[in-house]
């Protein structure tokens, strides 16, 4: 993500999962100034097979944001991490905390309140299930690794494109303490700290780290009795307590807690008939006080759309080391809670109001044995278990309600628990040769009950589904010298059934999708050049993809759960990493994707050969930082990265009212940073190409508009941060 690599050794921690092409670990940041002789890129070392390897002769497709590289780039949630990532995109239609990820082509349209995401999103290797819990902790954060590809080994389901794992910092056993406070554009203010205190000496210790940020909205309301949209609001605490012994028992408990009481986002509307006007005959683009066409930050509503989210839970973390072989136990336990009121239509009438609204539980248990990398087999087993329960509660008022139609309230319950064992090992069959690969098979089962929509459906019977998939991966990797790795791989994952929450007037809408599979075939080269200084790193995959779950969205009032037929992705993937001088490194990375329906017919037109959905044909990004030594004066810290990013639909019909155009982004911060490192006094821009290209579409035939959303405008700020 362009910051510069360690000169520590940095351990990434990726899963055993990492199936597909290596990728530059973005983990690193501006550290201690290497040696003026000092030009070679430092070693990576990952534990992508849970043992230490470096990161260039290991089979992954992984990029990694360390916690310098996050303050770098000044990458504040889980929104933002797609700005330095090839074929990575996030489009949002909640808020900053809502990210929904799209990996080489694959995503979802759905965004009803009961389905999960084909890009698996984990906190410290635990599944988050609910689409609102998916970018809230982004704080006192070790690393963010995106994982492309499926990830069906030991990821399990619903890694279908890949997966997100954000990892927390663990417990030092020493006593310190941060603290950062900030100020920006638009009112923004922020403060974030972190202490630890050793309860017992390198036994047992409590860190405590949290989060709070507000700002003011970023899109304009000219309705002056009603809130401006798209506001920051978030809170967030953790209380990580660690445990260690002379016996190689370790323990980690995370016990956390997040919210957000912000405005719905902003929502810039168009109408779809003619003239631009919606099915009132209203042009939502027109300010309705003065006549003027409005800027795409400004909007008019009639309502204030409030948005809370309530997210609390624990996990643990037990690892007992038995010498040949180690024992992992994760175990975890969530709640959460949704509310977002939404004015649809974007306009001072009352044309579509949305209230959504969901309470949901989840709890895992991951088992697992793995040998600790002696000799040439190597292998990681185990169980895994996955409960989910979420009660849906949406209320839908349509062109006023009474007495033109009756005001909608859609309630339901949905379960959906899964079991999982699976097995991943290494052979070396050469000095030259490695053969891997993996096996899961999961059985899923979902149960919907008390579904109604008052007064329109009455109670129907309960729906159920029971899937029973195997997923996995089987490679071959050579080793061809110290700097020089082949791989080939084949890899299947899949998502499981899913039930249609968007059914709304008509009872038969109300059915079971078929889960989602899919097939990638991939090779690749890591390579590192002139001594290591710079890596150069390339895929290239093909995927074939069959029932992709799809929303098909007549009207709101008509939502259909389809699966898609069959799709084909092709794509190359390009990164390099390069230290030029030993204070400059520049990071580049490009993405190609060529993905479209093969198989695809909606409401009797067929749209095979259309682009797939949130697939931009090309993304491209780099990155730098420099570091200017002031002798025994502190340092100066400079960084900035570019992503551009191309054209892409967000509806299947590829109609010119669902496409994204192409777009460029760009932020930079400048730092000092004190001698003894004890405090840095920062200031940063985001979005320096005030970038307004939508982030979000849905078109609705009922209401006859056009959805958008688009990311916050340009922005400045500055920040001071301290060690205690």
């Amino acid at each position: 993500m362009g910051s510069r690599f360690k000169a520590a050794t940095l351990r990434v921690a990726c899963v055993a999962a990492c199936t597909s092409t290596s990728a530059i670990a973005y983990a690193q940041s501006t550290p201690t100034p290497p040696a003026r002789d000092e030009m070679v890129l430092e070693e990576i070392i990952v534990t992508a097979q849970k043992r230490d390897e470096r990161l260039q002769e290991v089979p992954v497709s992984v990029s990694v944001f360390g916690a310098q590289g996050l303050e770098m780039a000044k990458i504040d949630s889980g929104t933002e991490i797609a700005r330095q990532t090839p074929n990575l995109r996030v489009s949002v239609l909640g808020n900053e905390n809502q990210p929904k990820f799209a990996l080489r082509g694959i995503s979802t349209s759905e965004f009803n309140l009961n389905a999960v995401s084909p890009t698996g999103v984990f906190y410290d290797e635990v599944y988050v299930g609910a689409q609102y819990l998916g970018g809230a902790q982004v704080f006192d954060i070790e690393r963010i690794e995106v994982l492309r590809g499926p990830q069906g080994t030991l990821f399990g389901k619903n890694t279908t494109a890949g997966a997100v794992n954000y990892i927390s910092r663990g417990p030092s056993f020493m006593q310190e303490a941060e603290m950062s406070i900030g100020a920006g554009s638009y009112g923004y203010v922020e403060a974030k700290g972190v202490a630890e205190v050793p309860l017992v000496e390198d036994r047992l210790s409590a860190r405590f780290a949290f989060n709070v940020a507000h700002s003011k909205g970023y899109i304009e309301n000219v309705n002056p009795a009603i809130s401006d949209r798209s506001n920051i609001d978030r809170k967030a605490g953790r209380l990580t307590l660690g445990y260690q012994d002379e016996n190689d028992l370790k323990a980690t408990l995370r016990i956390f807690h997040n919210g957000s009481d912000a405005k719905a986002i902003g929502v810039i509307n168009t109408g779809t008939a003619p003239g631009g006007l919606n099915a009132l005959g209203v042009d939502p683009r027109v300010n309705p006080y003065t006549g003027q066409r409005m800027t795409r930050h400004q909007m008019a509503t009639d309502r204030d759309g409030d948005l809370e989210v309530r997210g609390s839970g624990l996990y643990l973390n037990v690892q007992k080391d038995l010498g040949p072989v180690s024992i992992t136990s994760i175990t975890s336990h969530l709640r959460g809670r949704f509310l977002n009121n939404v004015d649809a239509d974007g306009t001072t009438r009352n044309l579509l109001h949305i209230d959504f609204r969901a309470k949901n539980k989840e709890t895992s248990q991951d088992l697992r044995i793995a040998t600790n990398g002696s000799g040439a087999f190597n292998v990681i087993a185990g169980l895994y278990y996955f409960r989910d329960d979420i009660d849906i509660d949406t209320t839908y008022t349509i062109f006023g309600g009474p007495p033109v139609l009756p005001i909608l309230n859609q309630s339901f319950d949905q379960r959906r628990t899964s079991y999982a064992a699976y097995i991943d090992g290494t052979l070396e069959l050469s000095d030259m040769f490695t053969a891997y690969g993996g096996l899961r098979y999961t059985d899923d089962k979902g149960r919907l009950s008390n579904f109604q929509v008052t007064p329109v459906i009455a109670k129907q019977p309960t729906l159920t589904y029971h899937d029973a998939k195997p997923t996995g991966r089987v490679g071959l990797r050579a080793q061809l010298d110290d700097d020089v790795m082949l791989f080939g791989q084949f890899a299947r994952g899949y998502r499981s059934s899913a039930f249609n929450g968007g059914a709304l007037t008509n009872a038969a809408d109300l059915n079971v999708a078929d889960p989602e599979k899919l097939d990638a075939y991939e090779v690749g080269l890591k390579s590192q050049w002139l001594d290591r200084r710079l890596t150069a790193n390339v895929s290239t995959f093909l995927y074939n993809f069959s029932n992709q779950q799809f929303i098909n969205l007549v009207g709101i009032n008509n939502q259909q759960l389809v699966n898609a037929g069959k799709s084909r992705t092709k794509g190359v993937e390009l990164e390099l990493s390069a230290r030029v001088t030993p204070e400059l490194t520049v990071n580049a990375g490009l993405g190609l994707l060529d993905a479209e329906y093969r198989r695809l017919v909606l409401n009797g037109v067929n749209l095979s050969g259309n682009d797939m959905i949130e697939a931009p044909h090309h993304t491209a990004n780099i990155g730098a930082d420099y570091r200017i030594d002031l002798d025994n004066d502190g340092a100066i810290l400079l960084h900035a990265d570019a992503t551009h990013v191309g054209k892409q639909y967000f509806q299947a019909n590829n109609s010119a009212l669902s496409r994204g155009e192409a777009f460029w982004d760009v932020g930079a911060r400048v730092a000092y940073r004190a001698p003894d490192d004890r405090y840095e006094l920062s200031i940063y821009a985001k979005n320096l190409t005030d970038n307004r290209e939508v982030t979000g579409i849905v078109v609705d035939a009922t209401s006859q508009t056009r959805f958008a959303t688009v990311p916050y405008p340009r922005r400045f700020g500055v920040e001071l941060s301290g060690k205690f």
